[in-house]
Formats: C-alpha cells, structure tokens, sequence
C-alpha cells in the first residue's frame, strides 16, 4: 500500500508539472539519453576543432530538433571583438558567415551577448530587423527558428551561441533541459579554448571587423543629405564610377536594393 501510495503521489507530482508546462512538454514523452552530452563533454576534453563542436551540437545534442546550423563566437581580449571559434552547417566559413564581429555591431547575437538574454527568431524577423544579418540570414536554407543564446562563466560574458533549425520549434522540457546542458558544456570547452588558444590550431580566415570605410561613410552621410552620384564625387573627389562601387558595397552589405532602402536599413543598423 505504501508503494502504491508513493507511486500516486508521483504520478500526481508529474501531472502538476505537465499542466504547467504544456502538454508539448510532457517528460515521458522523450526518452532522454545521456550519450550524446557524455560524447561532446568527451570532444570537448580534447579540445577540438572548432568544427568537431559544432558537428557536436548538430547532430548529437540538437539532431531530434532539427538543428542543422551552430556558430559559437567568444569575445577577445579587447573586449570589444568577437571571434567565430566554432561553427558547423555553412559550407565554407569565410564566404557564409562573419569570422568576426564587433560588440557595437546591430546583430541579434552580438545583442544576445551585450544584455545577456536569449533571443528566438525566424528568418523573417532576422533579415527586418537586423539589416547587417540580413544578407547571410536570407540565403541561409533553414525554414526553421534561429536562436540566439548569450554564453556567461559568473555572470560575465564570454560569447554568443547561434542556432538555425530546418523547422519551426516546438518548446518543451526537453528542449530547455538539452539547451542549457550544452550551454554549460560549451562554456567549459570555450574557457579551456580561450586559455590555450595561442596554441590551438585554427582554419578561420583572420578578417577585419565588419565596418564602412571611411569613404564608405561620407557616402552614406552625403546620400542622406540627398545629394546625387555625381555630386557626391564632385565633394569627394572620386569618379562616378568609385561612388556607384561603394553604394552598391552599401546595398551588399545591408541587404538592400535602392538608395531609400540602403537608408533606411543604415538607420535601423545604427550605421
């Protein structure tokens, strides 16, 4: 009788915590496995490659959600840059994503990172709202959420983790229980990552921040005071031809088509 009764008790206990978590998020429904976060903590030991993480997270941790796109980015001793150090899903690196960011840059991750609160959003969401992302969040295959999630070691942050699925998500227990065990797992690899990483080997293409030129900036000031090709390159000094190059460099980089929207996507980027 005593076991029957403890059995009901528990059974009454998990009904509770199903109501107020959803029906999506009933535990029984997922037969929870502890190999895949065993085998990442075992490759983060080792400190591998940036790739071998994000294969990690992809198609271990993340595979039953449709997760086909992870980017991990730590901040630098500046404090003020943010290095790609782990990615997988892109294709090559240097011509899918940005290797480096600054921490003033309009992005979700690069906010995620400065107020250290998660972000969820879909592709839509992503290319209105962030001009600068726009670009490679356009092109980017997954029909899926993408979420955007601040890495912290005692309250101070260290990076930004990206996520992109092939499917709108479903949240549940099991997604936030899983999210936050590679958070944690992902902050262990990155601090032992940051402290030896004169010595770890790396294939990211070193490229400088993601900002206008100085020309570049004049442009864009000149083109808001409406002023036409062929004025601004008389101010300046260049050929119509070098100021037709930097604004579609403009519309490139934002994402944008057209004078009023390279605008436009400039002043929501905070350019």
């Amino acid at each position: 009788m005593a076991k029957q009764a403890r059995g009901s008790a528990s059974r009454r206990t998990t009904a509770a915590d199903d109501a107020r978590l959803g029906d999506i998020a009933r535990p029984e429904d997922f037969a929870l496995d502890g190999t895949p976060l065993i085998s990442y903590l075992w490759m983060l030991s080792d400190l591998p490659e940036g790739d071998a993480v994000g294969f990690a997270i992809c198609r271990g941790l993340l595979a039953p959600f449709g997760a086909d796109l992870a980017l991990v980015y730590a901040v630098g001793p500046d404090g003020e840059t943010l290095d790609l150090v782990a990615s997988y899903g892109m294709g090559p690196r240097e011509s899918a994503v940005y290797s480096r960011v600054t921490t003033d840059m309009h992005l979700p991750g690069v906010e995620t990172f400065r107020l250290g609160t998660e972000k969820w959003l879909t592709k839509d969401q992503v290319a209105d709202g962030y001009p600068l992302a726009a670009p490679f969040f356009r092109a980017w295959k997954s029909r899926g959420d993408f979420a955007f999630l601040p890495l912290r070691h005692r309250g101070a942050p260290i990076g930004f983790m990206v996520l992109a699925f092939a499917r709108p998500v479903e949240r549940s227990w099991h997604l936030r229980a899983t999210i936050d065990a590679l958070l944690s797992a992902t902050v262990l690899w990155l601090l032992a990552y940051s402290a030896l990483r004169g010595t770890v080997r790396s294939h990211l293409t070193e490229t400088p921040p993601l900002g206008l030129t100085a020309r570049q900036r004049e442009v864009l000031v000149l083109m808001r005071e409406g002023r036409s090709n062929r004025e601004i390159a008389d101010l300046l000094g260049f050929s119509g031809a070098t100021i037709k190059a930097d604004i579609t460099a403009l519309g490139q980089m934002l994402g944008a088509s057209g004078r009023a929207e390279i605008l436009e996507r400039a002043r929501i980027a905070g350019l």
